[in-house]
């Protein structure tokens, strides 16, 4: 039985649903009333966020107790720097998943069809893949460092910090502002509860793990967030493409998908069709969101402070698997759900779709209440997970950038651990803030996310310089990420005035936000060289870098000749996999799609079924790999503090030590094993 057209009639005014749903009969828009009660808003942002709160600390303060380590600073901010391949990548995962993953990608599949999420997914991978080299330059350069600007610092000295500092700072914010914004408005379309009361209220479980935990707990709340949005993603590809009654198969949404293009053409798409990669629009989205994901990767602290995090080895392994587990999210998820409310038709509003609730008005359609609730369960971790490695990113800056560098010089651990918690809880209440200052100026998430790239996109040619480029000076890192900056907003807003006039909708146009994105990074890169090559040249040989002090004592923060060797011979592999998975993912793959043009029937299937594997062996290895990494670390302590034990009353015997001094070098050698 073939599919046909069967819009209403006589709906003036109404978003018109194509397939003729009797639900959506003469709808104005999707959330009309929402699909949840009040109270379960309510019960997700407070008492779920304090439940998984309470949960992630204990689950810390157990490690602590059966591998006895002990809670300092340099624990606090760096989680002892013995993060294994596993968790890191996990982490990285939960971190680069957005509110924006998941809503803004669905949002540009509902637009442009199957070039959306592609792009999304390629465009915001790459940047995980490429900073691998640098997680490893990290670890034989700057060993020590806390934060990326304490690298800065220690080469161009506090002028150039200050500069940088500023930038960092942007990223979380903007970061922070776009968590809050996504998941403030899935909250009120599904519950009806008050946007700027949701915008407050969601910080509030974050804070509490990172306040009790620091990075420790993070990475661990991390790790359940990663394993539940994985596992949702998993049931809706299903639901889509298998078991619901209204789409079920590839071939039903494909065939879909054409009487809606026929219906209503995509502008700039081959033939307006929804099934090609041969779109205008869908390209500049995609270049725009390569330009601006490399800021909010190179220049936000959380992302180096996972590979300060991460033992030597994992701190690159950890970025590839992690990069490549990513992609399914916003590539499987958006293929599923975003090409869904297309074939399904949705009522949909281009406000709604704007907010990014796209994916919630499917989940709704194929499940029910159940969807809604998964949705919002699925977006809850992606907004806390990111959230609290924004907040431990900021309090990091704030506690060794600020703190430690321009107040007090001689800082205690405990003084940097009570600075750290300062700035969490700060932090943590300026992000309800932020999310209720754009609800009142009404921007969306959609425009936020193409804006970054414009702000911070400056700053990432010469923060890699900082760790990658030893003739690169300070003057030239300045007037880079300055000029750039400078020259990006100014061409963006001489776009705008010249076409179309200086206004938000305006100024958001894919062609004007790809203008002054390009003009950010690349104008910056060219000063930076120039300004290097031909006024001021640096001579670093990385001394410095390595000499960044500690607060407290770290022996994982040692990296032995045989790691550093390790590490070198790994440097030059990485480089291959990570310029050469950008490639295949940013050129190599689009070409090849080209020939096929509007995707036939069993094209389309394989597309499908391509997105469908990646999202299952995506989250089968970050549920397991983690886990059983883990296992093997609590025995291994559990042995070493064993066999402590043993040789406590044995050396005491024989030497006479006291119980003090045996314990202590007990635990000297059972963090070494450990490594």
């Amino acid at each position: 039985m073939s599919l046909e057209l069967n819009p209403f009639k006589d709906c003036d005014g109404a978003v018109n649903n194509l397939f003729g749903f009797p639900q959506y009969k003469c709808f104005k828009a999707f959330f009309t009333v929402p699909p949840l009660p009040l109270w379960s808003g309510w019960v997700v942002v407070l008492a779920f966020g304090l439940i998984f709160g309470l949960f992630t600390v204990g689950l810390v303060y157990l490690e602590h107790f059966i591998t006895g380590v002990k809670m300092n600073s340099e624990f606090f901010n760096t989680a002892g720097r013995t993060i294994k391949t596993g968790l890191t990548a996990s982490v990285l995962v939960s971190q680069w998943t957005w509110a924006a993953t998941l809503l803004q990608s669905s949002n540009v599949a509902y637009k442009y069809g199957i070039s959306g999420p592609f792009w999304y997914a390629s465009g915001a991978t790459i940047q995980i893949l490429l900073f691998s080299m640098l997680a490893v330059l990290v670890k034989r350069r700057a060993p020590t460092c806390h934060t990326f600007l304490e690298i800065i610092r220690a080469r161009w000295g506090n002028t150039t910090h200050k500069v940088f500092v500023a930038f960092a700072l942007l990223t979380n914010i903007i970061v922070t502002s776009m968590l809050i914004l996504g998941g403030s408005s899935v909250v009120t379309a599904l519950t009806g509860m008050n946007t700027d009361l949701a915008s407050f209220l969601i910080p509030l479980g974050v804070i509490l793990y990172t306040l009790a935990g620091g990075l420790k707990a993070t990475f661990i709340a991390s790790y359940f967030n990663t394993a539940v949005i994985l596992i949702a993603l998993c049931i809706f590809i299903f639901q889509v493409y298998v078991t619901n009654d209204d789409l079920g198969s590839p071939s039903v949404v494909w065939e879909r998908l054409n009487l809606v293009s026929a219906a209503a053409p995509v502008k700039q798409n081959y033939n307006g069709s929804y099934l090609t990669m041969l779109s205008r629009n869908g390209l500049f989205f995609g270049l725009t969101n390569i330009v601006g994901n490399f800021g909010t990767v190179f220049v936000d602290q959380s992302y180096w402070q996972s590979a300060i995090a991460a033992t030597p080895t994992a701190s690159w392994k950890g970025y590839l698997l992690g990069g490549l587990c990513w992609f399914a999210i916003p590539f499987s998820l958006a293929t599923s759900l975003g090409l869904a409310s297309v074939a399904l038709s949705l009522p949909l509003t281009a406000k709604e779709a704007g907010k990014g609730l796209v994916p919630p008005a499917v989940a709704v359609h194929l499940l029910g209440t159940g969807g809604a609730v998964l949705i919002l369960i699925m977006l809850f971790m992606a907004v806390t997970s990111t959230g609290a490695a924004e907040q431990i990113a900021v309090s990091s800056l704030v506690a060794y950038d600020i703190y430690r560098t321009y107040i007090n010089p001689n800082a205690t651990g405990r003084q940097i651990i009570f600075v750290s918690r300062i700035a969490i809880l700060s932090f943590g209440l300026l992000m309800g803030v932020l999310g209720i200052a754009l609800n009142a100026i009404d921007v969306n998430l959609g425009w936020l996310y193409l804006f970054m790239g414009v702000l911070i996109g400056s700053a990432v040619i010469p923060v890699a310089f900082a760790i990658s480029w030893s003739k690169c000076s300070g003057l030239a890192a300045m007037s880079g990420a300055v000029g750039g900056l400078i020259l990006g907003f100014t061409s963006w807003i001489a776009y705008g005035a010249a076409d179309g006039g200086v206004n938000v909708e305006n100024l958001g146009r894919d062609e004007i936000m790809l203008t002054g994105n390009l003009v950010s990074i690349l104008s910056s890169g060219a000063i930076c060289i120039v300004v290097t090559l031909f006024i001021r040249k640096d001579d670093c040989d990385w001394t410095n870098t390595k000499s960044i002090a500690l607060v407290e004592e770290d022996i994982n923060a040692v990296v032995s000749e045989e790691q550093d060797a390790e590490l070198e011979r790994a440097g030059k592999l990485i480089m291959l996999w990570g310029i050469g998975l950008t490639l295949v993912l940013v050129v190599l793959w689009p070409l090849l799609t080209l020939p096929a043009k509007a995707f036939p029937k069993g094209y389309f299937t394989f597309w499908v079924v391509l997105s469908f594997i990646w999202g299952l062996l995506a989250t089968a290895t970050m549920v397991i790999l983690p886990v059983a990494e883990s296992v093997r670390s609590i025995m291994a302590s559990m042995k070493n503090r064993d066999a402590k034990f043993v040789d406590e009353e044995s050396m005491m015997m024989d030497t006479g030590k006291s119980v003090t001094d045996t314990v202590a070098e007990s635990e000297m050698t059972a963090r070494s094993l450990e490594m």
